[in-house]
């Protein structure tokens, strides 16, 4: 397959893509649900074009047929995923306070970071007021193995869901510290269960110390992390017991209203 070949096929992926999201767009406007006629005169496609997408978007739970009315609707699985959004709206804005509180008083950087394949995703940040911080960004994504709210959420999963996870990792080395294989990481995110927190003692980035802690749900479930990081020399002064109470309290004080109770 030539570069030309290449291409024309990543148009045509774009393209369907794009045209599946003019459908769900339509039925999100035409709420009490449309024909297959209908909606292929709505998005300008053919009924054969139309009615393709729709059945793969069916069979993945985004939109669902009434069979005595043959209508479509959109489907649960956008239900779900409104959910998750949501529930990380909710969660910014009541972890805000508290995330400002921690970060005033350290005057490091404080993340709330969640967990997607294999990932930490940055969905909130304080920064530190000094001139050296942390290079992060809001919807940001990093390696989960090596860094400290990764490592609480990882060790949040079962062992079914923390094996499949795993499976899909490429174990890189960041530094001298970075934990480079799978067993290594089982046997250290057992000792970050025991301890309720984990450190990353520059294993991402020479130089930069985290310690995190796991923010629970009204079900008791870790949904999200917090962190304090900062240099290495500033984090590891002496006040370090100190940083890890005062975190760790944060992280119990944002679960519980959230309805967790221990």
């Amino acid at each position: 397959m030539n570069n030309i070949q290449v291409e024309e096929k990543k148009m045509r992926a774009i393209q369907s893509v794009v045209r599946a999201f003019n459908i769900l767009n339509y039925l999100a406007a035409h709420r009490t649900g449309e024909s297959l006629s209908n909606i292929s005169r709505g998005i300008g496609l053919s009924k054969s074009t139309t009615h393709s997408l729709i059945s793969t978007l069916e069979q993945l739970g985004y939109v669902q047929q009434d069979q005595s009315t043959g209508k479509y609707y959109l489907g649960m699985k956008l239900f779900e995923l409104g959910q998750v959004v949501h529930a990380n709206m909710d969660l910014r804005k009541i972890a805000m306070p508290y995330l400002s509180e921690l970060a005033k008083k350290y005057e490091e950087t404080v993340h709330l970071a969640v967990l997607s394949k294999g990932e930490v995703v940055y969905i909130d940040k304080v920064d530190s007021p000094r001139s050296i911080r942390i290079a992060s960004q809001i919807g940001g994504r990093n390696p989960a193995y090596c860094t400290g709210v990764g490592k609480v959420l990882l060790a949040s999963l079962s062992d079914a869901e923390l094996a499949k996870t795993l499976k899909n990792v490429d174990f890189r080395r960041f530094t001298e510290n970075t934990i480079t294989d799978a067993l290594s990481l089982k046997k250290h995110l057992e000792e970050v269960r025991q301890r309720g927190y984990a450190f990353d003692r520059e294993e991402f980035e020479i130089g930069l110390f985290c310690i995190a802690a796991p923010i629970k749900n009204h079900k008791g479930n870790v949904i999200a992390a917090i962190s304090l990081s900062g240099p290495t020399a500033r984090m590891t002064n002496g006040n370090l017991e100190q940083m890890i109470e005062d975190l760790t309290g944060t992280a119990k004080l944002i679960s519980k209203q959230l309805g967790f109770k221990p």
